[in-house]
């Protein structure tokens, strides 16, 4: 009998061991793999006037949203969640942070006027802001104080010094719905996070392999954004400037100078050749390697095609019919410049 408690005691003990252990495990995950939702689709859910955070928790849960319900509560309960969850209808995407699940959970989301605002792959910080001015959103002069903002507050592997603007590059272009009276801080946090999303660890850890870190890759993918004339050219253009770094050679980007012929403010639509020589930091026709900073906010498929450049020995290219016309050697190029030339006088 006796030997029978020890094995029932011995059963018992261990499946605490257990448990504790992987209760232990989950908390141990939390930074990880508990701070970023699971779903795989978007998923809806009503919250309920007087709903606990224990109920969203648990039903979080059943929509195959969060890992677990109780590191979400107690993560909540630290942060003060619990008392400040407001009833409306949200929608949660897939690979949302659980910081962005809690702020969604307390905005007031019941009738609340709401604009729809798009920014096209490329645009500048500067005409960001022009936009949300013209929609009547916020200011254009608060929205830029806002990125300075946000910057400062961030920890960000580059210096500001030589850049127009801290976080040109950082804010994801895409088509966002704001609340009318949301605060250009907001709008800001909200595109910034966007990007973060955008870039996953598999592609921040593909940017160490090939040497450069978030603030060059973005920069790398601003130049493709503003050179490409479509996709199917992303990564053609990667390949060009890979193979023009490599051997240590001048970009020579039109729309680098064009950047920081006005301080990243007001695009030229003419080039000049003596703005060529214009000492500015973004002139890559005077200074080697990649510009200090990017040139444009890029979307997706251009910093993907900077992360996975094609294999080409091209070093040149000049506006063709549709596209762009490629070449290997000076000689192609200069006839390709002359036929683009002889189109333009046409």
């Amino acid at each position: 009998m006796k030997k029978g408690c020890l094995i029932t005691l011995t059963v018992a003990g261990l499946l605490i061991f257990i448990s504790a252990a992987l209760g232990i495990g989950a908390f141990l995950l939390a930074p990880t793999a508990l701070s970023v939702t699971i779903h795989e689709a978007p998923v809806e859910i009503t919250v309920a006037s007087g709903d606990s955070l224990h109920r969203v928790s648990e039903r979080l849960k059943e929509e195959g949203v969060i890992r677990s319900a109780l590191w979400f509560r107690r993560k909540g309960q630290e942060e003060g969640i619990d008392r400040l969850i407001k009833p409306g209808a949200l929608v949660i995407e897939p690979g949302s942070h659980i910081d962005d699940v809690f702020e969604a959970l307390i905005i007031d989301r019941q009738q609340r006027e709401q604009v729809r605002v798009t920014f096209p792959e490329g645009f500048t910080l500067y005409q960001m802001a022009r936009r949300l001015e013209e929609r009547e959103i916020v200011s254009a002069e608060d929205f830029l104080e806002a990125t300075r903002r946000y910057y400062e507050a961030g920890d960000y592997p580059f210096e500001a010094g030589q850049l127009y603007f801290p976080l040109e590059g950082y804010l994801f272009p895409d088509t966002y719905q704001f609340e009318m009276d949301a605060t250009a801080d907001e709008i800001v946090a909200v595109m910034a996070r966007q990007m973060e999303k955008v870039l996953t660890p598999e592609w921040r850890q593909r940017a160490e392999e090939l040497g450069y870190n978030t603030h060059q890759l973005l920069t790398l993918a601003s130049l493709i954004e503003k050179e490409a004339f479509g996709d199917h050219e992303r990564p053609t253009i990667a390949g060009v400037v890979y193979n023009r770094l490599e051997i240590d050679m001048l970009l020579q980007f039109c729309s680098s100078v064009i950047y920081g012929l006005d301080d990243g403010q007001e695009l030229a639509t003419r080039l000049l050749y003596r703005d060529l020589e214009e000492s500015h930091p973004f002139n890559t026709y005077k200074y080697k390697g990649l510009p200090p900073g990017p040139i444009a906010n890029p979307g997706r498929a251009s910093i993907e095609a900077a992360l996975y450049p094609e294999d080409n020995d091209y070093l040149y290219f000049v506006v063709g019919d549709g596209g762009h016309n490629f070449s290997r050697e000076y000689r192609d190029h200069l006839q390709n410049v002359e036929a683009y030339r002889n189109r333009s006088d046409e």
